[in-house]
């Protein structure tokens, strides 16, 4: 008798939490990029050439005019050329962007809670020894992530924009060696909360 009992608070429990109604969102984006290209010797040439875009977003509506929306956007390109004669030449890219977003938006004139960060980390090498070289190295990043959230009680919005780029060349003629590399890093959080 007494575990049907506290099966039964159980369920009343969670039917009794239905009326705080919410809207509950999570979105989540990965992106990674990679260019790598390496000559030993001899007469070599090569290219590379990536463009990405992605668009994920969700929205959903409520009672009593709630709304909960979210977006993320991104633009990347990373391009890369090496020419070597007898050479050792190397060019190497790399990006990440990862974004995050969290949406609690309760229906009527309940709470709203927001947040969302976006972290880009670029970088790119360029070396050269022995005979002659050349190479170099293009990264551009357009970022965007925003959410806005409304109910009876009122509205929120936040968003981040990130654009860079990033550009990198060396030449050397035989017996010169060199490197070059650059890195960006950027990192946004952003919290809010209507109680």
């Amino acid at each position: 008798m007494l575990r049907a009992t506290a099966v039964s608070m159980v369920f009343v429990l969670l039917i009794g939490s239905g009326a705080f109604a919410s809207l509950l969102h999570e979105q989540m984006t990965g992106i990674g990029l990679t260019n790598a290209l390496e000559f030993i010797q001899g007469e070599q040439q090569a290219s590379s050439l990536q463009n990405l875009i992605v668009d994920n977003s969700q929205c959903a509506t409520g009672m009593c005019g709630s709304l909960a929306s979210e977006n993320f956007f991104a633009s990347i390109g990373e391009a890369a050329n090496a020419w070597g004669m007898c050479g050792t030449v190397g060019v190497l890219q790399a990006l990440g962007i990862n974004g995050t977003q969290m949406q609690a938006v309760a229906e009527g004139v309940g709470p709203k809670v927001q947040g969302q960060s976006l972290g880009v980390e670029v970088g790119q090498s360029i070396s050269k020894m022995n005979g002659a070289g050349y190479g170099d190295a293009l990264h551009t990043v357009v970022a965007n992530e925003g959410q806005s959230a409304n109910n009876a009680a009122g509205y929120m919005d936040e968003s981040a924009t990130v654009m860079g780029m990033q550009t990198s060349t060396l030449y050397g003629e035989p017996g010169a060696a060199g490197m070059v590399t650059g890195t960006m890093t950027v990192q946004t959080v952003q919290t809010q909360s209507a109680m």
